[in-house]
């Protein structure tokens, strides 16, 4: 199967993308995070370990030399930044269809809570959302396999209970007692969605994986479909299916394309809003022709279009962003 990468421009040379493959974004148990100019006046130690729990490690690091950037470096900083902020939810998306779901349920629990957060169930129960907040979901960032709160499901049901309900993702006409008996089975049950992305060859690895990249479509639908799309004349080929889910619908498969106008259009008109702002204080003339050819991307969702973005992309040698 092909990976997949829906790329957006931010400092430090962040990229923010989902797989169809077995590759990750995390290589190392010890994750950095990455943390605002820390210039301190004093030579205290530095303290680099912010927290860990279950197999994490949280580490803080200095960004030396930021504050020689100029004002309109900072600049195009914050609008970068931003503009990958507003592909977030479309990373959870991708990588199960419940994630979104089970997000804004654990925030509304830890943002509404009102007991004891010395309980060891609470405790539990912030291992857990740390590890989702981590992971971008209810799956192993490296290892792909599902994880699992360590407190009870009526634990966790009446955590659900006890939280702000405007706050919870119920669906319409949905109790919240309804909304927690369809939650918890996602959340709990080893037999749902076991592995993000599935490598056991003996078995239909579309069928096996949660990524949210196919909706009704088996493996091997999805390689007659990109099959098909397939001009073996064509000397510079694209990565077809990139930036595409596949969906059947009344039988027929369809590409759902992810661009403004799209699949994931709200998201992505925010991206691009942010990115015409940074090409306004680009730091020369190739950033900004690879900037202005990243936003014809997003608005046409070719993948020639991106092809010519990251060939601008290359060129640009002189930008300190």
């Amino acid at each position: 199967m092909t990976t997949k990468l829906f790329i957006v421009p931010i400092s430090a040379a962040l990229i923010f993308s989902a797989c169809k493959s077995n590759q990750s974004d995390i290589t190392s148990q010890e994750v950095v995070v990455k943390k605002d100019t820390i210039m301190k006046d004093s030579v205290e130690a530095f303290e680099y370990v912010s927290e860990q729990f279950a197999d994490l490690r949280i580490l803080r690091y200095e960004v030396p030399g930021f504050d020689q950037l100029s004002l309109q470096q900072k600049e195009l900083l914050y609008y970068l930044s931003e503009a990958a902020l507003c592909g977030r939810d479309i990373m959870w998306d991708q990588n199960y269809k419940f994630n979104l779901t089970i997000r804004k349920t654990i925030d509304a629990i830890a943002e509404s809570y009102k007991g004891d957060v010395n309980n060891e169930d609470y405790k539990k129960f912030m291992v857990y959302a740390k590890r989702v907040w981590f992971s971008r979901g209810i799956h192993h960032h490296y290892g792909s396999e599902k994880f699992f709160p360590e407190c009870s499901q009526e634990v966790f049901a009446q955590f659900i209970s006890n939280a702000d309900a405007a706050r919870l993702p119920l669906n319409a006409g949905e109790s919240v007692k309804d909304f927690t008996a369809r939650l918890l089975p996602i959340i709990y049950d080893p037999k749902i969605a076991p592995k993000k992305v599935s490598l056991d060859s003996k078995k239909d690895l579309i069928l096996n994986s949660a990524v949210n990249f196919y909706e009704g479509v088996n493996q091997q639908e999805a390689i007659a479909f990109y099959e098909k799309m397939v001009d073996k004349k064509d000397t510079t080929p694209v990565m077809i299916g990139l930036n595409s889910k596949l969906v059947k619908e009344n039988g027929v498969i369809v590409e759902k394309v992810w661009k403004v106008g799209g699949m994931y259009t709200q998201a992505i008109e925010k991206i691009v809003y942010w990115l015409e702002k940074a090409i306004t204080v680009a730091e020369n003339a190739e950033q900004k022709s690879a900037l202005e050819k990243l936003v014809v991307f997003y608005k046409s969702g070719s993948l020639k279009d991106f092809d010519d973005y990251n060939i601008a992309w290359v060129k640009d040698t002189q930008s300190a962003i």
